[in-house]
């Protein structure tokens, strides 16, 4: 865009203020009185706004804010694999399987065996340690973050509550304060 250097600090500037004035809060979702659960993760400096603007929509789903204790806090690291071309796909999930043992990380999944891109999960406390070991092995990690992972298994839900439900997440990921959102649903 061509803006003088001193107009693009200031803008860097203000942008910091306001994300400082911010806090992320973590606000626990139970939908339809059914075995699902959301965790809501947003940055806002006025949290009473955010839940009256968010009850609209949890009272048009049959959701409620409610803690069941659902998830515990995990580290979330997403790579890819760059020599993985050579591999099989047995090969492949050999590897990933060794280097998560060998880096610290509690479960890996791959997410596109073509693109050799993979979800390693970790403690939150072992996430620097992690993702500096998966360096070390060749992986090029491409974001990582402090986030919620379902404590159970994953609950299966019939394709009409399945598509009333996705209705229901993209009206909450559509709040401007919503930075994530978390769930135990099979998609």
């Amino acid at each position: 865009m061509q803006l003088p250097y001193s107009r693009v600090q200031r803008i860097l500037r203000e942008c910091e203020l306001y994300e400082r004035n911010q806090t992320t809060y973590i606000l626990p979702i139970d939908y339809g009185r059914q075995a699902v659960g959301l965790i809501c993760k947003a940055r806002t400096d006025n949290l009473s706004d955010l839940r009256l603007r968010l009850s609209v929509i949890l009272r048009q789903h049959k959701a409620r804010f409610v803690n069941r204790h659902l998830f515990k806090e995990a580290g979330f690291i997403e790579a890819v694999l760059p020599d993985k071309v050579l591999l099989s796909l047995e090969d492949f999930n050999q590897t990933l399987q060794t280097d998560a043992l060998w880096c610290k990380a509690t479960s890996v999944t791959t997410n596109s065996y073509e693109k050799g891109t993979v979800t390693f999960q970790c403690a939150p406390l072992d996430l620097r340690e992690v993702k500096a070991k998966l360096r070390d092995c060749g992986y090029k990690i491409t974001h990582s973050e402090l986030g919620h992972s379902p404590k159970k298994a994953l609950v299966q839900l019939p394709e009409r509550q399945l598509k009333r439900y996705k209705e229901f997440l993209e009206q909450l990921q559509q709040d401007h304060d919503v930075v994530r959102v978390y769930d135990n649903v099979r998609v």
